[in-house]
């Protein structure tokens, strides 16, 4: 009992830490949209509700985080009592990622999802539209099941919130589906799996036929990508592709270098020489990018971004090689998590990792491809937040074993 007070107070004072990281980051960055919603508070005579709503039709189908938005801007001592409460509901479900080591995940989470990558629009509307509902999707998966009529309840309302989002309405029913998956193998029925699965499907559903949505989408294109409409699904999609590996495996996050790390360990410790080798490669392939190193993976990158940047994709060896070089990076990281992992979680966490990526390719549909920045890879890093606490818990218990002969 005590040992479960002390985790808690832990977990709230890492909560506190976190959330406050994007209190601190609205004071000392441009505030972005924020601006303009003060002048929307005025306008809307600071009728919250209201305010979502109009937004549906005119701008957006996120309506409640619409409204959230409005309220946190105007109230910025409101906005850092919620990050904590967030920040809290993101890291109860440590336990449950490392249940040999329950602290670690409140510390990996600040280089899975760092406040640094979540500022393009201004710390607060970049915060809600992306962490908030995230910290609320990331517990209701896990605790909607829950013995306590309480907690189910809270989870029930976090999920409907947080499929307000588009990106995490589609993530969380490519997750759900995996577990329909899993309960028909196993010959269970969990109902709460398919209610769920029609609450995330009602989400993207929400965003699809959303007036505001169109309304947005025409702005967009001509602010941001002219020549959108003149492309196919497929240059699109492989504009998408090669964005997604650029940011993940080119300008790379520092949770992909722990991921890549952790990956290399256990593939040593497995002696598993072939996901050596991909680990390896994928490491070298990112520091060649980062470190310029004149060799055929830098040369790849380059021609990578000449693509992106050229706003279309053209039909050619040169860049159908590109594409194909990245999709094969995503396919050895995906071998790499299934080779290593054992045998319980092997598949779940491969399709996790593919889940994330697929979820961040709904941007390559968007004409703000090029402008969202890193918030969209928001499915990606909760993936690899995951993924990475799982490993972690593997090689603690890999070496556990070593320790004490068994």
């Amino acid at each position: 009992m005590k040992s479960n007070r002390k985790y808690y107070i832990y977990i709230l004072v890492m909560a506190v830490l976190y959330g406050l990281q994007y209190y601190i980051n609205n004071k000392i960055t441009p505030v972005g949209d924020q601006t303009a919603f003060l002048k929307y508070a005025k306008e809307f005579h600071h009728q919250y509700f209201t305010f979502g709503l109009h937004r549906y039709f005119t701008w957006s189908s996120r309506l409640l985080i619409e409204s959230a938005t409005l309220l946190f801007s105007v109230h910025e001592k409101i906005f850092l009592v919620v990050t904590v409460i967030a920040s809290y509901f993101l890291l109860i479900p440590s336990k449950k990622l490392i249940p040999s080591l329950p602290l670690l995940p409140a510390l990996i989470i600040f280089f899975s999802l760092p406040a640094s990558e979540f500022l393009s629009a201004g710390s607060i509307p970049t915060y809600t539209n992306y962490i908030f509902p995230a910290s609320f999707l990331f517990f209701s998966l896990y605790y909607r099941y829950s013995d306590n009529l309480a907690v189910r309840f809270i989870s029930f309302f976090s999920f409907i919130f947080s499929i307000m989002n588009e990106q995490l309405a589609a993530y969380a029913f490519l997750w759900i589906i995996f577990e329909l998956f899993h309960d028909w193998k196993n010959k269970v029925f969990r109902y709460r799996n398919f209610l769920y699965l029609f609450l995330s499907f009602m989400g993207i559903l929400s965003a699809k036929i959303s007036p505001g949505n169109a309304v947005r989408f025409t702005k967009e294109v001509a602010t941001w990508f002219p020549n959108y409409t003149r492309l196919n699904i497929f240059q699109k999609l492989s504009l998408g592709i090669l964005e997604t590996a650029d940011g993940l495996l080119s300008v790379s996050f520092s949770f992909v270098f722990l991921l890549l790390i952790i990956l290399i360990v256990l593939s040593v410790y497995k002696k598993n020489f072939l996901s050596l080798s991909f680990s390896v490669f994928i490491f070298l392939s990112i520091l060649s990018q980062k470190l310029e190193w004149r060799n055929p993976l830098f040369t790849l990158s380059g021609l990578s971004k000449i693509v992106r940047e050229s706003g279309t994709f053209k039909v050619n060896i040169a860049n159908f090689g590109v594409l194909i070089y990245n999709i094969l990076l995503f396919f050895m990281l995906t071998y790499i998590i299934w080779s290593v992992t054992n045998s319980t979680n092997k598949l779940w966490l491969s399709y996790l990792f593919v889940i994330g990526i697929l979820a961040r390719l709904i941007i390559s549909f968007s004409p703000t491809l090029y402008a969202s920045g890193t918030r969209t890879y928001l499915p990606v890093m909760i993936s690899i937040f995951v993924i990475t606490c799982e490993l972690l818990n593997e090689v603690y218990s890999y070496f556990k074993q070593t320790s004490i002969g068994v």
